[in-house]
């Protein structure tokens, strides 16, 4: 039982760190000030790669698994499935905030658009997760030790191992998201057809 407590605190911190995104894009679509909307877009952007890292941190889970009993291996597959449960239902909620504004931007005619601002920001979350999986950095240090975001990100460029992870990390970020956004057109259509 002790394994279960101990990983309150890393499912606390990182559940804390992936719903930032989620708040930041609801203040950005709902607030007129143009600073404020900056701001808030800039904390977004540098928080969402934590939506979807939470998903890495089952790595601890087969070593945590060997140290439970019956009654612990249940109760610790609830606190794993729920804690990724909420890693992917906060990339969702954190995403819908850049389709509302690219929907109601001047792009909207724009058909290409919209998909194409997705994917490349579903690569970015899959570098953000490199960065904190192997890099071992955090979203605040973006605002606390810039030059060693950045030096990590050319060691992540010049690596091809990294980026290989990188585009693994992005395309399942992408097929995640298309796969879930195809399937929530075809239930509301089914929805719709059944009233």
């Amino acid at each position: 039982m002790s394994v279960l407590l101990e990983n309150m605190s890393m499912i606390g911190l990182n559940s804390f760190l992936a719903l930032i995104p989620i708040l930041c894009g609801w203040l950005m679509l709902k607030t007129r000030q143009t600073v404020l909307q900056v701001a808030c877009a800039l904390l977004w952007f540098a928080f969402l790669p934590n939506t979807l890292y939470i998903l890495t941190d089952v790595r601890y889970l087969p070593e945590q698994w060997t140290a439970m009993h019956h009654f612990g291996k249940l109760a610790l597959a609830v606190q794993y499935l729920l804690y990724e449960l909420l890693g992917v239902s906060s990339f969702f909620l954190a995403l819908y905030p850049l389709e509302k504004t690219v929907v109601l931007s001047r792009w909207r005619e724009h058909k290409v658009v919209l998909p194409f601002v997705l994917i490349a920001v579903n690569f970015f979350i899959g570098f953000g997760m490199v960065l904190g999986r192997v890099q071992r950095l955090n979203s605040c240090d973006i605002f606390i030790d810039a030059p060693k975001v950045i030096y990590a990100s050319f060691h992540i460029v010049s690596s091809v191992d990294l980026l290989l992870l990188v585009l693994l990390f992005g395309c399942f970020a992408n097929a995640l998201y298309f796969v879930f956004r195809k399937y929530r057109g075809v239930s509301a259509a089914l929805v719709s057809r059944w009233r």
